[in-house]
């Protein structure tokens, strides 16, 4: 229900003019707030080495201007990895009844080609590494002071810095949804505009 609502009030704001201030500098803090399972990152992004199941090899230079988060699925990891993608499938649903779907992109990297929730996004891919999934996590988890052995969500800014990281399976979509709405804001790249943060309440 909850999540139908969120869809709603998204959709009703389409096309409107922008709402609220968003929280700028502030954005890891205020994510921070929501989430324990935050954690703010602030590296270059490290090379990806990926390749698409037709077989297009990717880089992080060619999601160049795009929010970009990854999630992995390894074959050893069932269940908890099956709940983080499920909270992942929400917000990408959400996220893909507003204009930010064409500002983001999600890419879930495993180790072989299987039957995994995609909800017919567009922006939304199955890849492999070239070098190892292993060895892909590894560089992506470096970037953490953080126990390791829960399932991670790694996010891209627009510039392909690794900004941050949700640790874990309990996080609120909607917290994801609205901290990428707030990278979608940041300078260099003003627009479009905090159009979800007052109407969610986010900073009350």
């Amino acid at each position: 229900m909850r999540h139908a609502i969120l869809i709603s009030v998204m959709a009703a704001l389409f096309g409107s003019a922008a709402l609220a201030d968003h929280p700028g500098e502030r954005l890891n803090e205020v994510t921070a707030e929501k989430e324990p399972g935050f954690e703010a990152i602030s590296r270059p992004g490290p090379g990806l080495d990926l390749v698409t199941m037709d077989g297009e090899k990717l880089g992080l230079e060619d999601f160049a201007g795009r929010i970009l988060v990854i999630n992995f699925r390894p074959v050893s990891c069932t269940e908890v990895c099956d709940a983080q993608h499920q909270r992942l499938a929400k917000a990408v649903t959400s996220l893909n009844a507003s204009p930010m779907r064409e500002m983001v992109s999600f890419v879930t990297a495993v180790e072989d080609e299987a039957n995994i929730d995609m909800r017919d996004a567009e922006n939304w891919s199955i890849v492999r590494s070239q070098g190892g999934l292993e060895g892909l996590e590894a560089r992506l988890a470096a970037g953490s002071e953080r126990s390791t052995d829960e399932p991670m969500l790694y996010i891209f800014d627009r510039q392909g810095r690794h900004v941050g990281i949700f640790h874990g399976t309990d996080f609120e979509p909607l917290n994801l949804l609205m901290h990428i709405n707030g990278l979608t804001n940041a300078h260099p790249h003003p627009e479009p505009e905090g159009f979800l943060d007052k109407a969610l309440g986010w900073f009350k």
